[in-house]
């Protein structure tokens, strides 16, 4: 590894193995793990995670090697030259640290982190060490969302006014919310705001740039408890389970993005675009329409973009990440979506939040107050 200007250039990976190692026996397991072994040249080294039913059958089923309940033991090990971490969001930071202390490639989860603070800090941590760092914003490699960028790279909305997304899922009505899940724990991470908008935040800052300013809200409408016996409550599911919040892109464009994860039915999601010059919108499942000004709204699908199954409407967008990171890793090359972007979506989450707090817009374009 070379250095230019004080900052590390990363030298392209020349090994004809790449050895990577998964952190998670949850989505990791479901996700990262089939995704990666489908890769040629790469080589599931290593498995860690904490519940040791789960590590002996995962690793068992994939022929994985080596296992591991401390991620710096395996970070550690010499085993593996990049790692994916599909943990919750409160272990990211630390275990983002450790891997570029050991130079390791990274892979993360989203959110990237609990705050912007944290996120800032990873962000500056890979810039040092000069790793291959992502983020897994794998919803940018569904064939509609992908046929939005290039629909706007080719300039047929012209010049952006407004977008709105608009989801409702039934996901996390009464009697589905459990405390001891991370993603309904406020402390770990949790809660839509930051589990579902930052795929949202990320894919509208993909399509239309830079984010400058955001104000909005989030809500509890189902929170709940677990008696102990003994007349007292336990752990808390209190995460955010509905959020709305509008932002303003640096262009001057609009954007509103409001999600129920308490609906009474799977209505789903609707994205709407507009411009000057035409209309998008994407509807489920991997549906793009759109029209002209003055024509005819039309499927806007390439007739090559095939959709995917429902039962691999993760890993197929993941699968699809991790190969163009491992081909980043491989190049030399940066890789996008990055510590960066992850970054930049963290900062619109927290305003968002402290937007709430404050009852007022959250400047992020760095004019009026550093962000």
């Amino acid at each position: 590894m070379s250095v230019i200007n004080d900052r590390p250039v990363r030298s392209p990976f020349n090994g004809e193995i790449l050895r990577v190692g998964v952190v998670g026996t949850g989505f990791g397991a479901l996700v990262h793990v089939p995704a990666l072994e489908r890769i040629p040249g790469v080589d599931v080294a290593a498995l860690c995670g904490i519940d040791p039913e789960r590590l002996a059958e995962t690793a068992e089923k994939h022929e994985i090697r080596l296992v591991f309940d401390d991620y710096q033991q395996m970070l550690a090990s010499g085993e593996v030259d990049a790692v994916t971490l599909a943990v919750p969001p409160d272990l990211h930071h630390a275990m983002a640290v450790a891997a570029c202390e050991e130079n390791i490639h990274v892979l993360c989860e989203k959110p990237l982190a609990t705050n912007a603070a944290e996120a800032r800090d990873l962000e500056q941590m890979v810039r040092d060490s000069g790793i291959c760092h992502g983020v897994a914003f794998h919803r940018r490699y569904e064939p509609a969302r992908a046929r939005m960028k290039e629909l706007v790279e080719q300039g047929f909305l012209g010049q952006l006014h407004s977008v709105s997304i608009i989801v409702y899922r039934s996901t996390l009505r009464s009697g589905k919310r459990s405390p001891d899940a991370w993603s309904d724990r406020q402390d770990r991470g949790g809660g839509v705001l930051s589990t579902v908008a930052a795929h949202y935040v990320d894919q509208l800052r993909w399509w239309f740039g830079d984010i400058h300013a955001a104000s909005g809200l989030t809500h509890t409408a189902i929170g709940e408890s677990i008696a102990s016996g003994f007349g007292e409550e336990g752990p808390i599911a209190d995460a955010d389970d509905n959020t709305a919040f509008v932002v303003r892109f640096a262009s001057g464009a609009i954007g509103s993005v409001c999600i129920s994860y308490t609906a009474a039915a799977n209505i789903g999601e609707e994205i709407v675009v507009s411009g000057d010059d035409g209309m998008l919108a994407i509807q489920e499942p991997d549906q793009i329409v759109g029209a002209r000004r003055g024509d005819t709204v039309r499927s806007m699908m390439s007739r090559d973009a095939a959709r995917i199954p429902v039962v691999k409407r993760d890993l197929v967008p993941f699968r699809m990440l991790a190969e163009s990171w491992i081909e980043a890793i491989r190049s030399g090359a940066d890789f996008s979506p990055s510590f960066e972007d992850g970054a930049r979506v963290q900062e619109v989450l927290d305003a968002v939040t402290q937007s709430q707090r404050l009852r007022r817009w959250i400047d992020l374009s760095g004019e009026k107050w550093p962000v």
